[in-house]
């Protein structure tokens, strides 16, 4: 079969949050004076988006800092976030038609709390823009060559002058992120640092584990290197059958995951949880005192009634090495309520494996963002950009990582689109 050739101006790989607002701002600005298209390898555009924020698609924070990203990211991010603040971005998305408002955290989510409210906008003005959609349609090669870029797939070759990659990350594969961003900035000679699962449960060594399976607890939990406290997070630990999760054991695991990645200058991590955050340590063996004295009787295994989870109670115990469940707590002794006590306020996990990438929720790593300029603009070929998850910069939870996927996206479109006019004005002089 003869290949079939397509002839563009702009052509943006990948129609997630990043791609789409690159093709949007482009198209805003050249619409039907350019032609451009938004090439998917899935059957519609934007599967991640869609399950973002848990189907609501937190956009952004409006508590933002380059603080809250990588450090090899933090310069680069706070420029960004000068020019495209979380203010800017909502006015941006509401220019489009979108409405949005914040939660008492900061958080930043659609007025209709839906993430496909954010997709069918973006969709809606491709559409109106002119830009033509290619789905099911991957990607196999990218070529550069005096100038331009051709992209190779199957049958297809399709031609550009400018070029924006957007293509994700690695991580969960069945909502198409396959890692095709590194091998087609490798395949243009470009610099990629290694990459991992951010986001994501800690796979833990602990034979107890199960027993407090499915139980869900407030806690502050740090992960702890070499004695050295790296970061400590407040939020709801949840205890799964062979891991630790929830959104402050998530805000850790980049810590953990890049450990086991071998690129960490840390000694091997430890994640500390304080299972009762808001009672001290003298406060909590006055209240295990005062229970043995005041109901002597009362069976180990309801040491914790009126405290925590029993189920939790029962993993803590165990933990402790305390047994005979049905003796009475009169028969503890002062060492063994000491190391409950201790148990409780300082529960120690040994992270043993990098977390699944199916179960993370960001890529780290990436394109080395030494390879771009301010507007994501490729430093080594002057018609490419690169944005979105592609990039070594990801944030914690909370709206920071699509903050910078929109961000890239709408900086990146209108610069490409900018550079583009210069262009059509020097061809006229």
């Amino acid at each position: 079969m003869d290949n079939i050739n397509e002839q563009f101006d702009l052509i943006i790989i990948g129609g997630g949050a990043a791609g789409l607002a690159a093709a949007v701002s482009y198209g805003k600005r050249r619409g039907s004076s350019s032609r451009y298209a938004v090439i998917e390898k899935e059957r519609k555009p934007g599967r991640k988006l869609l399950a973002t924020g848990s189907g609501r698609c937190n956009l952004t924070n409006l508590d933002m800092s380059e603080d809250y990203y990588n450090d090899s990211a933090k310069a680069f991010v706070s420029d960004v976030i000068s020019r495209m603040t979380p203010e800017r971005l909502v006015s941006e998305f509401k220019k489009l038609g979108l409405l949005c408002k914040p939660d008492e955290a900061g958080r930043v989510y659609p007025y209709s709390n839906r993430s496909d409210s954010v997709l069918d906008v973006l969709t809606n003005w491709l559409e109106h823009t002119g830009a033509k959609l290619f789905c099911d349609t991957k990607i196999d090669r990218i070529e550069a060559c005096a100038g331009r870029f051709v992209l190779y797939s199957g049958n297809k070759c399709f031609h550009t002058e400018k070029l924006i990659l957007a293509a994700g990350g690695r991580v969960q594969k069945n909502l198409g992120s396959d890692g095709s961003s590194y091998e087609f900035a490798r395949q243009l000679g470009l610099e990629c640092t290694p990459v991992f699962p951010s986001l994501a449960p800690i796979i833990v060594n602990d034979k107890s584990l199960s027993l407090a399976k499915g139980v869900r607890t407030a806690a502050s939990v740090s992960v702890i290197c070499g004695g050295k406290k790296l970061h400590t997070e407040v939020g709801e630990l949840q205890f799964n059958e062979k891991n630790i999760s929830g959104i402050c054991i998530f805000q850790l695991s980049r810590y953990v995951n890049e450990y086991f990645a071998g690129v960490s200058n840390y000694k091997k991590p430890v994640i500390i949880a304080d299972l009762a955050p808001d009672i001290s340590k003298n406060e909590l063996t006055d209240y295990f005192y005062t229970k043995q004295k005041i109901l002597p009787e009362t069976p180990v295994s309801e040491m914790f009634t009126g405290l925590l989870n029993k189920k939790l109670g029962a993993y803590l115990l165990k933990r402790a090495n305390i047994s005979g469940m049905d003796n009475p707590i009169s028969r503890l002794s002062e060492n063994q309520l000491e190391a409950i006590v201790n148990i409780v306020k300082e529960c120690s996990f040994e992270p043993c494996a990098i977390s699944a990438e199916n179960s993370a929720q960001v890529t780290a790593g990436g394109v080395a963002l030494t390879e771009i300029d301010r507007n994501f603009r490729s430093r080594k070929y002057k018609g490419l950009y690169i944005v979105g998850e592609a990039l070594d910069a990801d944030g914690l939870c909370g709206g920071y990582n699509l903050h910078m996927a929109f961000a890239g996206g709408f900086i990146s479109g209108a610069h490409a689109a900018k550079e583009e006019k210069k262009h059509d004005k020097n061809k006229r002089a």
